[in-house]
């Protein structure tokens, strides 16, 4: 018994495929890119450190260190005392102090500055403040000193 099957097969336009295919292929490896960068960008330890020093930092000063500092001096010599320290700077403050002031009230951020593979000296790591006239709570400049390492 001999059977004759006669398949039809279409013919596929190649060029079409290869086009749509590489097309697919660009748009995927884009994505990746993009997400690759994110991922690096926001989720790295390095950067989440530095973000939530600065977040600290600006928290510890406006909500803190700012009505502390105010309270010893003077008003008829404020203005006159905090230009100075516009030039110079207060005393820097090191991440150490940041995370126990008010009795430890920071001190769950530990973890972001201790990370496997990512440490930072908490008294070497500082927030320097600079007032801005006209000397408000808020009227200030802030430099940041990083002393953390990969291990």
């Amino acid at each position: 018994m001999k059977t004759d099957m006669k398949v039809k097969l279409k013919k596929r336009n190649d060029s079409v495929f290869a086009r749509r295919f590489i097309t697919c292929g660009v748009v995927i490896s884009s994505i990746m890119v993009v997400v690759g960068i994110f991922v690096s960008v926001f989720f790295n330890a390095e950067a989440v450190a530095h973000r939530k020093f600065e977040m600290l930092a600006r928290e510890y000063y406006e909500d803190y260190y700012y009505d502390k500092f105010m309270a010893t001096i003077d008003e008829s010599v404020f203005n006159e005392k905090m230009a100075t320290f516009a030039n110079s700077g207060l005393k820097p403050v090191p991440l150490r102090q940041i995370l126990l002031y008010q009795n430890g009230k920071n001190s769950a951020y530990k973890k972001y500055f201790e990370r496997e593979g990512f440490s930072c000296d908490k008294s070497a790591t500082t927030a320097q403040f600079f007032p801005v006239e006209p000397y408000g709570k808020k009227d200030y400049t802030v430099e940041f000193s990083y002393s953390c390492i990969f291990e």
